[in-house]
């Protein structure tokens, strides 16, 4: 049972803080750590304390040196937005300037609430007691390391279904997708539902609601709001719906890349549009942002740089110009072969190419155990692409072009 006088202890009390600073970078074994911290404090506690050492390190990947100095509950840290799609998210909301209030629902350890309360006053709410005090913890940390004295956001305990922003304001909700237990990408499933969030809308038409990319929102809701996939760290994380003023594009769906910062690329374009297929690769070959994938915009995106697919339903688009777009990483096609070793590592091989990057999509081959069979030398590199065009499986050998920002 998750007690909250434990986390208490353990975000406030001295002790907790000079043991979670001592065993941060201990190289005992855990089993060694934990005998000696249970003779300082409870079984629990010393559990506690290296478990928040173990997600302060796995945190670093979702907020940078500053998880160091937050705290995190296993779940919660699972599901918190990083700091990159945060950042983004938060520059949708301050994009007005009018600095107005943002409600964050359901704001968990404060991955959101962070960056929204950075930029202009923000409440986060969640009805978890333990929850609300890391959030609120986390809150202090992320000001402290900016030199804030007195941060814009607070964190309030409450049960979100009955709460209905105020006409001007604005409100950010993730839904708890395990309120049954189990994980579910039914809206139905989640808590609040649909029916609290068009109650909302209603009253306050301009917000967000944070799903699992693999989602499928309402009808209504992708005809009045706008669906965009966000993709971090080359994996698409999240399906947002923006509502009200916060929808750029009503009816329309985005993809974009979280560049870091504020920074971000997007496409915008319209779902039904079918990919033109070749039968054989052109100069360059493309490989669509995941978040393109997920939003069913590969056509769109073909059809707007003049690109085709490579082999009907293709997800590698090819084209015989470079283009610079931050949502397509961009090769060179130096030379193209059946996919079977012996051609391939004969031609690397000539080249002295020992540094290979394997890329692989719509084939089953095990791209390290392909490396592996190449026998590779050299200090030259290359990329290669392991793929299907029609029935026929191809191994493209590529040098990938610069990344446009």
């Amino acid at each position: 049972m998750v007690n909250l006088d434990d986390y208490a202890w353990l975000t406030g009390d001295e002790a907790a803080a000079a043991a979670l600073a001592a065993y941060a970078d201990d190289p005992r074994s855990e089993l060694q750590q934990q005998n000696e911290l249970r003779k300082q404090f409870t079984p629990e506690r010393a559990r506690l304390v290296l478990e928040q050492i173990g997600l302060r390190r796995r945190g670093v990947q979702k907020f940078g040196p500053l998880a160091m100095r937050m705290f995190f509950a296993p779940v919660a840290l699972e599901q918190a937005t990083d700091g990159e799609i945060a950042a983004y998210k938060a520059a949708r909301f301050r994009a007005d300037g009018a600095g107005r209030l943002v409600h964050d629902y359901c704001c968990g350890i404060g991955g959101d609430l962070l960056a929204l309360a950075a930029a202009g006053p923000a409440i986060g709410w969640d009805s978890s007691p333990v929850v609300r005090l890391l959030a609120e913890q986390n809150l202090a940390a992320a000001a402290m390391a900016v030199g804030v004295i007195a941060s814009q956001g607070e964190v309030r305990e409450g049960d979100v279904a009955e709460l209905t922003p105020d006409a001007g304001e604005a409100w950010h909700v993730d839904p708890d997708r395990r309120a049954d237990g189990r994980r579910s990408t039914t809206l139905e499933n989640h808590s609040p539902g649909p029916e609290v969030i068009d109650r909302w809308r209603a009253a306050a038409p301009d917000g967000a609601v944070k799903l699992s990319p693999a989602s499928t929102p309402p009808k209504d809701w992708e005809r009045e709001g706008e669906l965009e996939w966000i993709t971090s760290q080359r994996e698409c994380r999240q399906l947002v719906a923006w509502f009200g003023q916060l929808a750029l594009a009503p009816g329309q769906r985005r993809a974009t890349i979280a560049l870091g910062g504020s920074q971000s690329a997007s496409f915008v374009g319209e779902v039904e549009i079918d990919c033109v297929a070749a039968n054989e690769p052109l100069r360059y070959v493309y490989d669509p942002d995941p978040s393109l994938i997920a939003a069913h915009l590969l056509g769109a995106i073909a059809e707007h740089h003049e690109l085709t697919s490579l082999g009907a339903g293709g997800v590698y688009l090819t084209g015989d110009e470079p283009i610079a777009d931050p949502l397509l990483a961009s090769f060179a096609i130096e030379e193209v072969f059946p996919l079977r070793v012996a051609a391939v590592g004969s031609w690397l091989s000539a080249r002295n190419v020992g540094k290979l990057e394997v890329k692989k999509r719509g084939v089953t081959i095990d791209p390290e155990k392909f490396r592996r069979d190449l026998k590779l030398r050299g200090d030259d590199a290359a990329t290669l692409i392991l793929t299907r065009i029609g029935k026929r499986q191809v191994a493209i050998v590529a040098r990938r072009l610069a990344t446009a920002t």
